[in-house]
């Protein structure tokens, strides 16, 4: 024990030096502990410039460090790896001060040299990072420069609105950089699945303890982590973390039911009604919080632009096609069926919850086989053939394949209802559940020749606060431009007028600073998606979390919100047994 203690007293005293980053959490916790959550799908990568699935970023967040984020009490801008910051020039110039003794998990320093070099790979078209939308505006980059060891500058072509709450992620140069030198095709083979973990230099709270596909990830605590609690005690409280990869989510539920997960949220009311039954019985120790919000994420149809048959692809470019979709989807029933009556219509690209943005005057596609009709008519599908599926003059049948990701039974459910409803006008749909990994491949990896091998896809979006930061789906060279792909980062070959339009108004809005004006233009974004239909919205589904009453560090009922979810901090999250 008496050593213990002196190690203890050691890691303080290095936390110490370290001008150790706060966490307020809830409540002190204790440390040690395992906690466990499951996962619908298997990463695709440990690296940060490749990742772009939440299957790998929800991982890969607790890895690095970033500058600054929101904090999840105010919603206001919050230093993490920052210490401080300073705005110059009438909001062109952000000197950032670094915190000094803040060490990867290899103990090396992090300093100015990380900050500077993981920028610029971010901002890199051929890397195409998911966060690249974040170091370009307007087609000029933002110029990232060493002050000192502990200081950087970020200089910005025009004021960015966001600037201090992007929450882009670090990584390591010394680990990266030689890699990325030799060409960006060697610094994305770094970190990847069978990298062993002892090789995954970490500077957040949590590095890999072990992998195994299809079973788990496993997390465990960075001592090197510079974090403490408000009575400096060292963060994350957690001992380790455990992702059970758990493909259907049925099974999800199982597990949760069964005592061995700690947190789940229930996607519909029949689940809710069996953890409630369960907890009721008690034969549960937890608790549940049904319809506490409505989700931050957005789930639609998308259809391929860039698809190997151009017959597809230009029937898909047509606007009236895509409102005769619209106008099959039965939100009705998909909130009924699918979600036990829990749930909202989503009907356009900002989440509900994001009030400061959110507008629900747009353009609404009510439920109406006969509009839908219409419109197939308007395009040539006036008749149909013995099998009942319409067909154009030349005798080609209005078909297409639609895939969601295999156990996500409510994305599941949703796909069947708007396939039953399109076949009843005569649309023949041929639905397919696929593993969520092979689905992202075929939504973003284009051949060279800019096609990409699908029809049309059901997936969803995580939200937040921030519209810009959905810059990388709507501007035209964004990694998750998902109806009209272009390739290495480049814009489409061939792109539509509305599209230009929302390009514009996306680099408007992030580089607006007035909030009356921000409203306005992402108002007016929403508008213009609603009515063009990129992306094909279904529904929003209820935020239904529950937790096991051995989990510590979660907010309160009353304080519990889609936005932030359970607790502000995954660092002062801690278990009571």
């Amino acid at each position: 024990m008496k050593k213990l203690f002196v190690l203890g007293m050691l890691a303080l005293a290095g936390l110490a030096l370290a001008q150790p980053k706060v966490f307020k959490g809830t409540e002190v916790g204790k440390q040690g502990g395992s906690l466990r959550i499951s996962s619908i799908s298997d990463p695709r990568t440990f690296n940060p410039f490749v990742a772009r699935e939440t299957s790998s970023t929800d991982i890969i967040n607790n890895f690095f460090p970033y500058l600054t984020g929101y904090n999840p009490y105010t919603l206001q801008p919050e230093g993490y790896l920052a210490t401080s910051w300073e705005v110059r020039n009438n909001g062109l110039t952000v000197i950032f001060k670094l915190r000094q003794g803040a060490k990867w998990s290899d103990g090396q320093p992090i300093d100015a040299d990380d900050v500077i070099f993981s920028a610029t790979v971010h901002a890199d078209p051929k890397v195409n990072s998911n966060s690249r939308s974040s170091f370009v505006l307007d087609g000029q980059p933002i110029k990232w420069s060493k002050v000192d060891q502990y200081t950087v500058r970020a200089d910005f072509p025009k004021p960015y609105a966001p600037a201090l709450i992007q929450g882009w992620l670090i990584a390591p140069e010394h680990i990266f950089g030689p890699a990325y030198r030799q060409g960006p095709e060697k610094l994305q083979a770094l970190y990847n699945l069978d990298t062993p973990p002892a090789q995954i230099v970490v500077g957040g709270p949590f590095t890999l303890d072990q992998y195994a596909k299809g079973e788990r990830v496993v997390l465990k605590r960075n001592p090197n982590y510079w974090g403490t609690d408000e009575k400096a005690n060292p963060v994350a409280y957690l001992e380790r973390w455990t992702f059970q990869i758990v493909s259907n989510t049925e099974a999800q539920l199982a597990r949760f039911l069964g005592g061995d997960t700690d947190l789940y949220a229930a996607p519909d009311g029949d689940k809710v009604a069996q953890v409630l039954e369960r907890i009721r019985s008690g034969r549960l120790n937890g608790q549940i919080f049904p319809n506490a919000d409505v989700t931050t994420g957005t789930n639609f149809i998308v259809f391929n632009w860039n698809n190997k048959d151009s017959f597809k692809a230009n029937l898909f470019r047509q606007v009236k096609f895509r409102r005769a979709m619209a106008y099959l989807m039965d939100k009705k029933s998909m909130i009924e069926v699918a979600q036990g009556g829990l749930g909202k219509p989503q009907w356009g690209p900002i989440s509900i919850p994001v009030k400061q943005f959110f507008t629900d005057d747009v353009a609404k596609y009510e439920f109406s086989p006969q509009k839908a009709t219409q419109l197939l008519a308007e395009l040539g599908f006036r008749t149909k053939n013995k099998d009942g599926f319409l067909v154009n003059a030349q005798g080609q049948v209005l078909e297409f394949n639609l895939a969601t990701n295999q156990g996500n039974t409510l994305r599941e459910r949703i796909a069947q209802i708007f396939a039953d409803e399109a076949r009843k006008v005569g649309v023949k749909v041929n639905y397919r559940p696929i593993d969520f990994n092979e689905l992202v491949r075929q939504l973003t990896s284009p051949a060279a020749d800019g096609t990409r091998d699908f029809d049309a896809i059901l997936i969803g979006l995580t939200g937040g606060i921030e519209p810009a930061f959905s810059r990388n789906v709507w501007e035209l060279n964004g990694s998750l431009h998902a109806w009209n792909q272009g390739v290495n980062g480049k814009n489409p070959a061939r792109t539509e007028p509305f599209e230009v339009l929302i390009d514009k108004l996306m680099k408007q809005g992030a580089t607006t600073l007035d909030p009356a004006k921000r409203r306005e233009i992402y108002v007016q974004f929403q508008k213009v998606v609603a009515e063009n239909l990129p992306l094909i919205y279904t529904v929003a589904p209820a935020y239904n979390p529950a937790r096991l009453n051995r989990v510590g560090g979660l907010f309160p009922k009353e304080e519990i919100n889609a936005i932030v979810g359970q607790y502000p901090y995954i660092e002062t999250v801690f278990t009571k047994d």
